[in-house]
This record gives C-alpha cells, sequence and structure tokens, in this order.
C-alpha cells in the first residue's frame, strides 16, 4: 500500500477529523464562536499580511490605479453611475482601496518612520480591512460586504484556495441560546468557503450539536464533504496497530491507564475532576504529569485556553481505549479482543462503566440488558452506569428519559423484567440531565438505594464535580448576589451536612460520603427489623440526604429524573400493605423534592418545627406562584396506572397537610402541584413524539404526527385499549431516525417490527408477530416457504396464525408467477376513528384540578380523577366499544410490483380489522375541541398543555 497524501485543496468547509486527510495548515484562527463579531476581525487580521502580499504579486506601485484594476475584476459594475451602490457594495470599495493602499504605500515600514497624518491614516485603513463585513465596517454593511471584498478578491487573485483552519469553542454553541446568532455565525463561514479551503474543527458531540439544531447547513457543507473527503484506502487495522504501539508500554503504569481510560473523546474534563475521581485515583500533582505524557503519544489533547486546564481524548486515544484496555484497565492486544466474543468495549456514556454484562452474540433488549445486573457480591458495582451493548442501535438513557414528564409523577404500564439483583442501581448523565433507575423493594430499602445513587463515587466523580459546583461551591452562586453563597445552601436550599468547616467541595465531600456510608449501613441492618423508632429515625435522615442531595443538583442546573420499577405489581394488588407502602413513598419524599427559587419547598409549606423555621432565607412569594420539583418521577411496572387513584387520593392527603399558618392563609406560600399523569394515553404519547421530533429535528407535519400516534397506539397496545407503552415508542423512532432524517410512518412501523413479539402487536399470538414483523421487514412479497425460514417456525405454526396475519389491514395477498405471495401495503382506505376523547381513559393525563397543598381543604381530588357517576375505575365498557385504532395508509407510495388482489372483501375476525368502517373524515379533533373542566362519560377532559409546556 503506498503512502496517503494530503487531500488537494478544495474551496469549501471541510470537517478535520482523523479519519480525513485533512491537515490544519494555514491560517489558524482559535475559539470561533457564534458571534461573528468576535472572531471574524481576527480572522481578517491574519489574514491582511497574505492578501497584502498577494496584490504586491500582481499589481503595479500606484494603489489607486491597482485597486481600480482589482474592483474591475471582482465587481465589474462598481463604477458605473447608473445604478447607485448598495452598502456592501460600498464597503467592498472602501476594503480595496484600503488593503491595497497598506500594500502598496505602507508595505512593512515601521510605525515609528511615519508622520502623525500617516499613522492614523494607516490605523483608519487597517480598522477598515479587519471590520469589514461584520455590522461595524465604514458603512455598516453585513457579509455581503466580505463575499464582495476580501473572499472576492483571494478568489480571483489566488493560484489555488488559501486554506483556513477555524476551531469551533465548543461550549459557546452548545450553550448558545439564540439560534439566529449561529445562523448567522455559519453563514459567514459558507462566505468564506467560496474563496478559501475551510478546515473546520470540531468535537463529535459539537458537530452533533451543529446537526441537530442546523441541520439544512450540516447537511450541505459538512455532512457530503465530509464522505466526499474521506480516505476509501483508510486501514482499520493500521489505525488499531498505531493506537496498540502508542499504548503497549504502559503495562508497568496502571495509573496512566486509569487516566486514559476515564477521559472521553466527546468532552474535556478539567484536572481538579480528574484528581477527585475515584475511579482514576491518580493523585492531585501526579495528574499534570501524566496527562503531558499522553500528550506526547498524541492520545489527549490539552485546552490551556481557560482558567483550568481540560483534557480528552483524541481519535487515536479513543481507539486505544476501546481497543487496547478492558474493563479493569489492563491493556490487551486488539487481535486478542477481537478473538474473545465475550470482551466488548468500554461502554459509551462513560468508559469509567464496568458492566456485568459480556455476553456477546445477539443483542437484547435494552429491557433484558438493564435486568441483567450482575451479582454486586461479586463484581459486579451497586451503582452502575446506564449503558446499553455497544451494537444496540438507541442509548438507553433516551429511553428513559424521553418519558418522563417534568415536575410530576409518571405512570407506564410496561411488561418489564426484575432485576438479577434488586440492590443495584443505574446512574445516566448527560450535561444537564441526570437520571436514576432503581427497582421497588420496599420505602426502606428503595430511600437507602436513591441516597446511594445519588450520592455515589461516581456521581461525585463525574456529575457533582469540583468544575460544576466549584470549590468553594461558588459556581451555583445565584443571579441576584444577595445572599452569600454558605446562606444560600444552608439556609435557603436547607442542605444539610454543610458546616462552616466544610465550606470547600473536598471538606463537604468527605462529610457527606461519611454520613451516606452510616446510613446506608443502618439500612442493612434495619430493613427487615421491628424497631420502630430506629426506623422512623432513619427515614427522616434519609429523607434529609435525599432532599439536601436534589436541591444541591438543582442549583448545579441538573434536571434529576428517576425511575422506580415495580415489576411485580400483582403482587401490590393483592397486598393492600404492600400496595399502601408505594403509595405512601411516593406522597411522602416528592414533596420533599420541592423548591420555589433558592428556597426549599419543604420547609416553606410542611415544616412546623420552631428551631428548623427560624433557619431561613426571608422569601418574597409571587401572586399564584407555583412551586418546582427538584426531581421528576417515573412509576413503570405491568399495570402500575391501575394504582392512579390510589396514588393520587394518598398525594393529596399529604400535600394539604400544610403548616398552620399557611392553611389558613396567615402566612403566604407558593401552592405545590404533583400531577399524577397515566404515560400510556394518546395525549402522553403525543408528547414523546413531539419531544423526539424535537430533540432530531424531525419535520413531521402536525398531521403526520397525529397519526404516528395512533400507529404507536395501535403498534403497542393491548387489545382493545386505547394505550401504548412509551418505551416502545421511543426505541421505534429513535431506529427509524437512524436510518432517515424524517423517516415516514411505514419506515417508524418497520422499526418497531424489531422489537420482541411480546412488545409489538402484542394482541396477536408470537407466531403471528413473527410472520407481521417479517413481512413489514422485507422489501419483497414473500411466500410460504420463504415465510417459514425467515421466521424460524414451523409449518403447521405457520398454517395456524397465517389467517390471523392475512386479515390485518396492511397483509395483502398478490401473484407472482402463479403463486400467492404476501406483502405489506400503504394503499389502504382511511378507516374512520373515533375522536381521541372518545378513547381517553378515566385517568388520562389530562390536567384537570392539580393535586394543591392548601387550597382544597376538603376531600382532594387529583389532577386526573374520574368522573363522579362512575363507580369503578377499570369500567371501560362504553369506551371499549368504539371502533379500535387503525393507521390510514400514506398517500402516493407506488409499489415496485404489481398487485392482484385476491379477495374483494375482508371478513376479518381480528379485532383491528376495519374493512367495514367509512372514511376517515373526521380524524382526532383534539386540537379544536372546547376545553371542559372534568371529564364526564360523555366528553372526556380535553387534551391541554402538560406541565412541561407539551401537548
Amino acid at each position: 500500500m503506498g503512502t496517503r497524501q494530503p487531500a488537494a485543496r478544495k474551496r469549501g468547509v471541510r470537517l478535520v477529523s482523523h479519519s480525513t486527510d485533512i491537515s490544519t495548515e494555514g491560517i489558524t484562527c482559535p475559539a470561533v464562536s457564534p458571534r461573528l463579531t468576535e472572531w471574524v476581525p481576527a480572522l481578517l487580521a491574519k489574514l491582511r499580511p497574505y492578501t497584502e502580499r498577494t496584490i504586491r504579486e500582481h499589481a503595479t506601485t500606484d494603489p489607486w490605479r491597482t485597486s481600480s484594476q482589482l474592483l474591475a475584476k471582482i465587481l465589474p459594475a462598481w463604477h458605473h453611475t447608473d445604478d447607485p451602490w448598495t452598502d456592501d457594495v460600498a464597503e467592498a470599495v472602501a476594503y480595496t482601496r484600503a488593503i491595497t493602499s497598506l500594500a502598496l504605500t505602507y508595505r512593512d515600514k515601521p510605525s515609528s518612520t511615519r508622520s502623525p497624518y500617516h499613522q492614523q491614516r494607516h490605523a483608519n485603513l487597517t480598522d477598515t480591512v479587519t471590520s469589514i463585513g461584520t455590522g461595524r465596517g465604514p458603512v455598516n454593511a453585513d457579509l455581503g460586504a466580505l463575499a464582495k471584498g476580501p473572499v472576492a478578491l483571494h478568489r480571483e487573485l489566488d493560484d489555488q484556495p488559501r486554506a483556513l483552519t477555524l476551531l469551533l469553542d465548543g461550549a459557546a454553541w452548545i450553550s448558545l441560546t439564540d439560534r439566529r446568532t449561529g445562523v448567522r455565525a455559519l453563514a459567514a463561514i459558507a462566505v468564506l468557503a467560496d474563496g478559501f479551503d475551510v478546515r473546520l474543527v470540531a468535537s463529535p458531540r459539537v458537530h452533533r450539536h451543529l446537526s441537530k439544531r442546523y441541520p439544512d447547513w450540516t447537511e450541505r457543507h459538512l455532512d457530503l464533504t465530509a464522505s466526499r473527503d474521506r480516505s476509501p484506502y483508510t486501514d482499520h487495522t493500521q489505525t488499531t496497530e498505531a493506537a496498540w504501539e502508542a499504548i503497549h508500554d504502559l503495562d508497568t503504569e496502571p495509573g496512566k491507564r486509569r487516566l486514559l481510560g476515564n477521559l472521553n473523546h466527546e468532552y474535556t474534563r478539567s484536572y481538579r475532576d480528574l484528581a477527585t475521581d475515584h475511579a482514576v485515583d491518580v493523585a492531585d500533582g501526579t495528574i499534570s504529569r501524566y496527562v503531558l505524557d499522553l500528550e506526547d503519544r498524541e492520545l489527549v489533547t490539552i485546552d490551556r485556553r481557560g482558567q483550568h486546564n481540560t483534557v480528552q481524548l483524541t481519535e487515536l486515544g479513543e481507539r486505544a481505549v476501546q481497543q487496547c484496555l478492558d474493563d479493569t484497565y489492563d491493556l490487551i492486544h486488539p487481535d486478542q479482543r477481537r478473538l474473545d466474543g465475550h470482551l466488548t468495549a468500554t461502554p459509551q456514556e462513560s468508559t469509567s462503566t464496568v458492566s456485568p454484562r459480556r455476553a456477546g452474540g445477539e443483542i437484547p433488549t435494552p429491557d433484558e440488558w438493564v435486568a441483567a445486573t450482575g451479582d454486586p457480591d461479586a463484581d459486579a458495582d451497586y451503582v452502575q452506569w446506564l449503558t446499553g451493548p455497544e451494537n444496540a442501535p438507541t442509548t438507553l438513557q433516551k429511553r428513559f428519559s424521553t418519558v418522563a414528564h417534568d415536575d410530576a409523577i409518571t405512570l407506564v404500564d410496561d411488561q418489564l423484567h426484575s432485576f438479577d439483583d434488586g440492590r443495584v442501581a443505574y446512574l445516566s448523565h448527560t450535561d444537564d440531565d441526570t437520571h436514576v433507575v432503581l427497582q421497588w423493594g420496599g420505602p426502606l430499602a428503595t430511600l437507602g438505594r436513591l441516597a446511594g445513587a445519588l450520592l455515589s463515587e461516581k456521581a461525585l466523580s463525574k456529575i457533582l464535580t469540583p468544575s460544576r459546583l466549584g470549590h468553594e461551591f461558588e459556581a451555583i452562586d445565584d443571579d441576584t448576589q444577595a445572599y452569600s453563597v454558605e446562606r444560600i445552601l444552608r439556609s435557603g436550599h436547607q442542605v444539610g451536612w454543610y458546616s462552616d468547616s466544610e465550606t470547600t467541595y473536598g471538606a463537604w465531600r468527605e462529610r457527606i460520603t461519611t454520613v451516606r456510608d452510616r446510613l446506608l449501613a443502618q439500612v442493612a441492618e434495619l430493613t427487615d427489623s421491628d424497631d420502630t423508632a430506629a426506623r422512623v429515625n432513619l427515614f427522616e435522615d434519609l429523607h434529609g440526604l435525599i432532599a439536601s442531595a436534589t436541591q444541591l443538583y438543582h442549583a448545579a442546573g441538573i434536571d434529576l429524573t428517576t425511575t422506580l420499577r415495580v415489576p411485580d405489581t400483582d403482587a401490590l394488588a393483592r397486598n393492600p400493605t404492600q400496595r399502601q407502602d408505594l403509595c405512601a413513598f411516593l406522597a411522602k419524599t416528592a414533596p420533599k423534592q420541592s423548591v420555589y427559587g433558592i428556597h426549599s419547598g419543604y420547609r416553606m409549606l410542611f415544616e412546623d418545627r420552631p428551631a428548623k423555621l427560624c433557619r431561613r432565607l426571608p422569601a418574597e412569594t409571587d401572586h399564584d406562584a407555583t412551586m418546582d420539583l427538584t426531581m421528576s418521577w417515573v412509576v413503570a411496572g405491568p399495570t402500575i396506572t391501575e394504582l392512579h387513584d390510589e396514588i393520587t387520593d394518598t398525594l393529596a392527603t399529604e400535600l394539604t397537610t400544610v403548616r398552620e399558618t399557611i392553611a389558613d392563609a396567615t402566612e403566604a406560600a407558593p401552592t405545590l402541584e404533583i400531577p399524577v399523569v397515566d404515560g400510556t394515553t394518546y395525549p402522553a404519547i403525543r408528547r414523546v413524539i413531539d419531544e423526539v421530533a424535537m430533540t432530531h429535528d424531525a419535520q413531521w407535519t402536525p398531521r403526520e404526527r397525529q397519526r404516528l400516534v395512533r400507529r404507536c397506539l395501535c403498534s403497542f397496545g393491548p387489545e382493545d385499549t386505547s394505550r401504548a407503552c412509551p418505551y416502545d415508542v421511543v426505541v421505534s423512532l429513535l431506529r427509524a431516525l437512524n436510518e432517515s432524517h424524517t423517516p415516514t410512518l411505514a419506515a417508524v412501523e418497520r422499526a418497531a417490527a424489531t422489537l420482541s413479539p411480546e412488545r409489538f402487536r402484542p394482541e396477536l399470538t408470537p407466531t403471528a408477530t413473527k410472520l407481521y414483523a417479517t413481512l413489514l421487514r422485507a422489501d419483497d412479497p414473500l411466500g410460504r416457504s420463504e415465510l417459514i425460514e425467515q421466521t424460524g417456525i414451523s409449518a403447521s405454526s405457520y398454517d395456524r396464525r397465517l389467517s390471523d396475519v392475512r386479515d390485518l389491514d396492511r397483509v395483502t395477498p398478490v401473484q407472482q408467477g402463479g403463486h400467492r405471495r404476501w406483502t405489506t401495503t400503504n394503499q389502504t382506505p382511511p378507516p374512520k376513528t373515533p375522536p381521541v376523547t372518545a378513547w381517553l381513559p378515566a385517568s388520562s393525563d389530562q390536567p384537570a384540578p392539580p393535586l394543591v397543598t392548601y387550597r382544597q381543604l376538603a376531600t382532594p381530588a387529583g389532577p386526573n380523577s374520574p368522573p363522579t357517576d362512575r363507580t369503578e375505575r377499570d369500567d371501560r365498557g362504553g369506551w371499549d366499544r368504539q371502533p379500535p385504532i387503525s393507521i390510514p395508509a400514506e398517500p402516493g407510495c407506488d409499489a415496485e410490483y404489481t398487485i392482484h388482489p385476491m379477495t374483494t372483501t375482508n371478513m376479518s375476525r381480528q379485532p383491528n380489522s376495519h374493512a367495514h368502517q367509512l372514511a376517515d373524515t373526521r380524524n382526532h379533533p383534539h386540537d379544536t375541541m372546547t376545553p371542559t373542566p372534568h371529564p364526564t362519560t360523555a366528553v372526556a377532559t380535553p387534551q391541554t398543555e402538560l406541565p412541561n409546556g407539551g401537548d
């Protein structure tokens, strides 16, 4: 194989990475932010000497004549008097005059030899040259002046495009709130690309952010060029060998290997965070020396621009971690890793994760993967990172986080597996979002698991870090500056175990971990104990510890969600004590995670001990103000939504038991509302689809989203219901989005068909589901033998279940070569479907009167209370008699083969067949319904805005 040559220069924007042959030569502009006035003048200043030298190579000694000749080339009509100059033309003319004068009149003469007049003129000309196109030039022109001035000049004079390397400031781009600012900066980059070879240096994370927020620009300028510039001769083996060559001699330096294994390619980590990371376990003074050695090996890059140095993996370093380190940071040759089917690469979400699941072969389902916790008594951790298999198409973090409603308790019916070991809890973290997943094990054990996860060594090392909180917690100071940080934390947020001797991060961390370990040891002793007094004290301490932790997460700007899995809801239904334990756990715990600005909500509303009430900051309450939750909740189980009313009633009783001065209106305080949301209903599924669409910039129309909701209700809901598991919806949408930027309804259903038969079309038998899923995924019609082979079923099973499948709406028989085959088609007439309000259950996520702390001192009604004339929640006969959900076909979809229908009348025996329904001329008018304050048997609660802003 010959030596690879660098890619030739060409005008345009190209993304620089280790997978391309693009170098970072030429003019380099660091810290390119979305505000073009911060970097365009600096770039033009660096470009200026090159422009002057180019002009001198193509010009005479007369600046005026030279500039006129240049203007005649780049702006042919600049001297015509018929058309007045626009601002961009005027500024381009001024630029050309100025840069020519600088090149030919002043050249490289020192400023000390110039007269005061020429010194001032030189400064004015320089300002004109470096401010063009920024809105601060001679006539405040926009990017048109940049295009008609320096870009056009270099395009005309340069024999080959000059290279400009722009290093994007990732933090500035990701934190940008005004999208228009970013659009203008990207437009400036595109303008520069018309005359220069622009090399864009951006981390994968920033690239993904740009792709999500500016999809059209990145698709046009980055995606296509990146694929075009990628060499077809990339040698994967050679790259892996280079990684091994860079790391193989670290066999005697475990500290460097641990440090390398806890770095990430997508984001940077500061030295001080690494020094407090328990997984790194390297002394503070040694971090810098180790990082410098790894930089020399080209495994990491160091950003020295800020107050604190940060480090992240290079492409080579990422490959070294994935291919040359095992889960205990020991060296392993890449060839050995490829031969060992029981080893996987380091999980993607956190390179420090040690997961017990190491089976190769078939990819487990997301729930199976989560349930396989391993044995903490052996080598598994009690708190593990929530990661999926390395070859899984979706991430578990998105699966869990998308379902949650902000500031609410969301109930989700999900056929989940029990954890192998219920003592394990999971953590998942992004920049501003943290998710905890744990299993219900009774009130005391569950509180202990939650506290252990929120304040685990993993959380303290990767989430509540010194960089996020500050050495003296200065990073969480509020905007008002009215109080010191100590008072805000201690008297405002009511963070416990934070005394005068623990105001530094290191001292607080040592104290809080000591408290955590002591309380967790008591949990092990008292979980099955009859010592009521000791258990009561432990409950109070754990509630205080969790409330302090969640307040600190909130103060640090982290959105926190906990998913509580209840695998055996049948046992809860049979045992009133266990059922009441769960309801009381939520009612006692959720209100303690409330906040109003910098104030603890629980201390404002419920606390009645004078000693505690004295230690509060003064609070001014706005009219009709409400509190937020520092942590949202999701409770998942096979039939957990059946506990909706009981959870609502228990929570309502707890919320109305406020302090006496609050109840009699002597003292003003915000109200605390905690909706109990059914996450399986039509509006909840619509909110999930809207959330995924917004996150991935999927351009579905409102009509398409409505049809997606109905398709999901049909695909994932039990028979004769209008419900669906939102977890399955999220997984299917994400899998479809992996294949297309805006997948069609058919593509989403094909992705749904990759789920297990128990989750996709659960009203069918598993065999029928396999047949239907195989037809959905097939590109061509399939006959009997092909279906039997591809589904792996027996011939007798095929014969028994074929009738179930052929009666489905989308399954159509065709004739090919004289043989009958089966296929799925979108060319079915749209069936008539009832309004969405006709099949909303009694306890949907429609916000009726919410749970309010003290405004309803009579018998409280939950946010989703059933009508008073309904005797039992499960009596849904009136709704169940409505026609089931059906999805109309996508218009304009032509098949690639001729279809000859075998029958003209659908005599379906399947409950989801709609052959006898009328055309769908009135699709769910849920956006135009007249609002009603309470649901009745005739009209359900309308779809309104949820607490998080969704429908």
